[in-house]
């Protein structure tokens, strides 16, 4: 217990302070009233540091600002903001995919962000998540699977599908992402995806249709044999 006036726990100068007030003038009571206050202030900011763990070496999670670099400025054309986007791989394969990559930006523990690369034809097997992500499309045109449907996506769309829906993602050409998620999970994390069967991908009636070649299917080698480049059957 944190010490204060006179080597006394804080409980007891409480105490003391306390009883105090009643014995004092109206005028001298404001000020001991102060000094009390004081007291369990301080002794509340001793409690809260006492249950906060320490942190680690490195650890930046409980920094009250995280800020980095993830596109450059390349100023404004008129009134349009400019950004440079590397469209390349990045040093960390994500975990239980054959060729994604990506680099970490931050993350707080719970919430975090990353920019993930997938090499054309390539992608994210059928898959959920222990949480939700914001998917923001950076560059190059991709797929999402979900609910039945495969949908195009592109640069300047942003798209969320719910964590425990069986969702997949797929590069139609070279495919860069930023990925917001909580709770946050590495890239290379085995608890960042649990892959799912491909028939969590169909439809209540079973089927599954790719919007962007107009062909449905009852399986993703069904898709691949009517001429359908998209399905993410191939990304497992």
């Amino acid at each position: 217990m944190t010490e204060t006036m006179n080597g006394l726990p804080t409980e007891q100068v409480i105490d003391v302070l306390t009883e105090e007030l009643h014995n004092l003038a109206p005028a001298e009571r404001e000020a001991k009233a102060v000094q009390l206050l004081s007291v369990l202030g301080r002794s509340k900011a001793a409690a809260a540091s006492a249950a906060r763990p320490p942190a680690e070496p490195g650890d930046t999670r409980r920094a009250p600002l995280l800020i980095c670099d993830w596109a450059t400025d390349l100023g404004l054309d008129g009134t349009t903001q400019q950004l440079g986007i590397d469209v390349a791989p990045g040093p960390t394969r994500v975990s239980k995919t054959a060729d994604a990559t990506g680099h970490s930006l931050l993350s707080s523990g719970h919430v975090g962000a990353d920019i993930l690369h997938v090499p054309a034809g390539s992608g994210f097997a059928p898959h959920t998540h222990p949480g939700d992500h914001l998917l923001f499309v950076l560059a190059g045109t991709g797929t999402i699977a979900v609910a039945g449907e495969i949908v195009e996506t592109r640069p300047g769309q942003v798209y969320m599908v719910e964590g425990a829906i069986t969702h997949a993602v797929g590069a139609v050409t070279d495919h860069m992402i930023l990925s917001v998620g909580a709770p946050h999970r590495h890239l290379d994390s085995p608890e960042r995806q649990e892959l799912t069967a491909y028939t969590a991908l169909l439809g209540d009636l079973g089927h599954i249709t790719c919007r962007l070649c107009d062909i449905q299917a009852s399986s993703g080698e069904e898709l691949a044999a009517k001429g359908c480049p998209h399905s993410p059957h191939r990304f497992g």
